[in-house]
């Protein structure tokens, strides 16, 4: 019950997506830990796929790549199917969420079913943060808890991840704040520890454009509330 996959969704990360695995490998490496990544790249164009490619020949990578995009979620669940090792921790890309506060939750792994790195400092743009303080307060009125800072630093065992399956495909890009919803609806335990949080690799997300926020809002509204009802 020692060993690791790594879910790493990804799209158009061609910048950062090498150094992320390797400072990780790295990392893991010393701390002997049995590991795989488990890389989700999702329909890129900017070179991500050919270079996963590479990579698989030097690191222990799975590769989940797809043509079509499957979105954040789908990127995740995705890996979470393929995984093959005892617990399964997620991370973003783009070089935000390493390594360095990791040692905290995998020792502290069996105290809790599901372990979430808490962002502090939370290195994001003001508009951001606005958005999920805003979309917090949503969660807690439909499922009251102390989370503070639900996010792609999420360990479990691989049999708590596969108990949420069917829970994990109302909401695709606040995928993290239904994974957390699906957790306290099925009464999981569920522990925070603070983990040390990166700017961006390669500067400012391009994904959540101001104008598709509307969308994304109401998508992800509409999938919390079908999430408590469902």
């Amino acid at each position: 019950m020692n060993s690791l996959s790594i879910i790493i969704p990804t799209h158009n990360e061609v910048k950062s997506i090498e150094y992320v695995v390797n400072v990780w490998h790295t990392h893991l490496k010393k701390l002997k830990i049995k590991h795989e990544f488990v890389i989700c790249e999702d329909g890129s164009t900017d070179g991500t796929k050919e270079l996963v490619l590479k990579l698989a020949k030097k690191y222990p990578i799975t590769n989940e790549s797809s043509i079509k995009r499957r979105g954040y979620g789908g990127g995740v669940l995705a890996g979470i199917y393929a995984s093959r090792f005892d617990y399964l921790l997620s991370i973003d890309s783009d070089g935000q969420s390493m390594p360095d506060s990791f040692v905290s939750l995998w020792k502290n792994k069996h105290k809790a079913e599901i372990l979430v790195g808490i962002r502090s400092p939370r290195m994001d743009s003001a508009k951001r943060k606005i958005y999920s303080f805003l979309f917090s307060l949503l969660h807690k009125a439909l499922f009251p808890s102390n989370i503070k800072d639900p996010h792609a630093y999420v360990l479990a065992k691989k049999q708590n991840y596969l108990e949420l399956l069917p829970y994990l495909s109302y909401m695709n890009e606040g995928f993290w704040w239904g994974f957390i919803a699906a957790g306290i609806k099925l009464n999981m335990s569920i522990k925070q520890y603070p983990i040390k949080h990166y700017l961006r690799y390669d500067g400012e997300t391009r994904v959540y454009k101001i104008t598709k926020m509307p969308s994304i809002i109401f998508r992800n509204i509409l999938g919390l509330i079908k999430l408590r009802f469902s």
